[in-house]
């Protein structure tokens, strides 16, 4: 089901403009730009993991340490509810305030929560732990509460009734068949970015080009199936059942990690050991003897 999404999107906003989901998508990223100067990104494994790849790679390596002015009005973005570490919640609760009344827009912040079945521990935990500063920031005022709090879900939930009675604003789906690892290319992606002011326009675009690339170029040029090709032949032939992803910049660490999500659901059930083992490499040439220890050299 996630195959054709960028092309459903772009068909539907062409058709639709403002009424589709993604003129949906750019109005309420449009209005969070507008109207708070922070976002807490609350999801786990794959529902963040594509955001946090993109952040990386296409925003600059201290952005959330920039001037409002130098992100061009794009809010800060923090990411949370991707495990159970108490600390690190808290610290963020009090590097958004700690709950103190919001009086200008660089004080005011917001909440989108992803969790396609709306029971996902970690981030239903972060969820409850922050809310209740997100309120008291608000003044307790329910209006701009059902404002700030922005979930990603799916048709039925317990996130879903949770917005119904915050009475949100707005309020996006995760896509029927679609799995958290691979919805990069829905709402649960395209949100984040579209704050973070990327042209998820753009993004679609060009995800729909290589879908057309990998449906009609010859074996000879297309490098999907060349990719594909490849890794299986060394697995069968090499004996090359250990991947491994080295990436050298910092601002790819995170598509690493993102990929060895995709990976790890589109193969992790295989019945025998055709699941490749990827892994983010550390960049420190002292440290290349110690590599690879989660497998075979």
């Amino acid at each position: 089901a996630f195959f054709r999404l960028p092309e459903e999107l772009l068909e539907d906003y062409e058709q639709r403009q403002q009424a589709s989901q993604l003129g949906c998508i750019l109005e309420t990223a449009n209005r969070l730009r507008e109207t708070v100067d922070a976002v807490a990104l609350l999801g786990i494994g794959g529902s963040y993991m594509g955001t946090r790849a993109l952040m990386e790679a296409c925003c600059p390596a201290y952005y959330n340490e920039l001037s409002r002015q130098q992100r061009n009005g794009c809010p800060r973005l923090y990411f949370a509810g991707n495990s159970l570490d108490n600390d690190a919640t808290s610290a963020l609760i009090d590097r958004l305030g700690g709950g103190q009344l919001a009086a200008s827009v660089e004080e005011r912040w917001a909440i989108v929560v992803i969790s396609k079945s709306g029971a996902t521990l970690e981030t239903a935990t972060a969820l409850r732990q922050m809310l209740p500063y997100l309120q008291s920031s608000c003044g307790d005022d329910p209006g701009q509460v059902a404002e700030r709090v922005v979930p990603v879900t799916g048709n039925a939930g317990r996130l879903g009734e949770l917005a119904d009675q915050l009475g949100c604003q707005d309020r996006f789906p995760v896509p029927d068949g679609v799995g958290g690892r691979f919805s990069i290319l829905s709402a649960v992606g395209l949100l984040p970015a579209a704050i973070l002011g990327l042209d998820i326009i753009s993004l679609l675009r060009g995800a729909a080009e290589m879908n057309e690339h990998f449906r009609q170029a010859e074996l000879a040029e297309n490098v999907v199936l060349q990719y594909a090709a490849i890794n299986h032949l060394l697995e069968v032939h090499a004996g090359a059942t250990t991947r491994v992803l080295s990436v050298w910049s910092n601002a790819l660490n995170a598509v690493g990690l993102w990929y060895d999500q995709l990976l790890a659901e589109s193969l992790g059930k295989a019945e025998q050991g055709a699941t490749p083992l990827t892994t983010v490499n550390t960049q420190d040439l002292h440290s290349r003897a110690q590599q690879h220890q989660e497998g075979r050299r």
